[in-house]
């Protein structure tokens, strides 16, 4: 790997990690809604979607900060 694409890498970091958090708030977002609508009630799952949406929305809102400081 050049220096030039590890230089250009480590400048996107903290945008790409914000963009691919963002994306599984809006996945597991989906997920959640998907499971509160669910018909079954006995089916409910063991993919904790609400706990994995936090979390996700606490990662893309700190890389996103890190990723315009870093700007």
């Amino acid at each position: 790997m050049s220096s030039f694409t590890l230089m250009n890498w480590q400048d996107h970091f903290w945008t790409a990690l914000s963009a691919a958090s963002a994306l599984l708030v809006l996945i597991s977002s989906v997920a959640d809604r998907r499971r509160h609508k669910r018909t079954k009630l006995d089916q409910v799952g063991i993919m904790p979607w609400t706990g994995i949406t936090v979390f996700s929305v606490l990662i893309t809102v700190l890389a996103a900060a890190l990723a315009i400081k870093g700007a």
